[in-house]
């Protein structure tokens, strides 16, 4: 197939466009610095200013597949007004450029989302069934009108899945912020450590994206999380042992919030989510349903 990528150069995008190239398929991608992207991805890579350009009609041409991750880092730096509308925008305007660009030839619109459309408190437990409110909080409200801009592609009778990211283990996203406190023994539980933590191995979340893009029964919002979720506290304590590291520091709440501001909420949220589509629709097969085994085979020795 002939895909278009978006967001190709950052931790999942790197996997996926590797596993695609590996299954012989034909990658372009779209970046805002395409020598690079190219140099670093060894795929043809075309520039592309989502706010002040339109898509490049070159990087359209006989695609069938786009593949659309790219965002602001939501993990990175306080949420400051600016930040939030870069944030909202790269998502949101990208999103809405690439459906009003699509070409005659286009089948499938993958689009990236996050477990952050969920209200993340409490112990309830949210499928894709969840309809976010009116009135939502920022994250919400992000990935809410991300899946909606994506959906628009169904007008023009292309299938449309958005895939909805929890926490993904693997080399890059959130463990490499912690990693560095674990290895020196200063790792543990964020808050009271009771916060349902939605992971994924990194494996998994590029055969859903993989499988989205090519398996013509896949469509609408799927949540990309094992079907196992842990408490915070639990998975402090499965990283520690992993890396042979004693876990038990506790990162005081409001030291989070006075560090991070809102961006906090990304570690105090809980959020119990639930694999409903993946399981009881396409029967997907996780490779990782454990976590210590999932972090056994990234960081384990040997």
């Amino acid at each position: 197939m002939n895909i278009l990528i978006t967001g190709a150069t950052g931790f999942v995008g790197r996997h996926l466009v590797q596993r695609l190239k590996q299954d012989h398929h034909t990658i372009k991608v779209l970046s805002r610095n395409a020598a690079r992207a190219s140099q670093k991805l060894g795929v043809p890579a075309f520039s592309w200013n989502y706010a002040k350009e339109d898509v490049p009609a070159e990087a359209l041409e006989n695609i069938q597949i786009i593949i659309h991750l790219m965002g602001e880092n939501i993990g990175s730096g306080r949420w400051t007004k600016e930040r939030k509308r870069e944030m909202y925008d790269s998502r949101i305007v990208s999103a809405r450029k690439l459906v009003a660009a699509a070409p005659a030839s286009l089948e499938c619109f993958v689009c990236a989302s996050a477990i952050g459309i969920y209200p993340g408190e409490g112990d309830d437990v949210y499928n894709e069934s969840y309809n976010v409110p009116a009135q939502a909080g920022f994250m919400q409200t992000i990935c809410r009108d991300w899946e909606a801009e994506a959906a628009k592609i169904e007008n023009k009778g292309v299938r449309r899945v958005n895939i909805r990211t929890g926490i993904v283990l693997g080399d890059g996203g959130m463990l490499d912020k912690l990693l560095p406190l674990f290895k020196i023994g200063l790792g543990g539980p964020v808050g009271d450590g009771r916060q349902w933590l939605p992971w994924i191995h990194i494996d998994d979340l590029v055969s859903i994206y993989s499988n989205a893009a090519l398996d013509t029964r896949y469509h609408g919002p799927i949540n990309a999380v094992s079907p196992n979720p842990v408490r915070y506290g639990q998975f402090a304590a499965a990283l520690g042992k992993t890396l042979h590291r004693p876990a038990f520091f506790p990162t005081p709440a409001f030291v989070l919030k006075l560090a991070l501001g809102e961006a906090a909420a990304l570690a105090l949220n809980s959020y119990h989510i639930v694999s409903t589509r993946l399981l009881q629709v396409y029967n997907f097969k996780f490779k990782f349903t454990d976590l210590p085994t999932a972090l056994e085979d990234l960081f384990g020795e040997g």
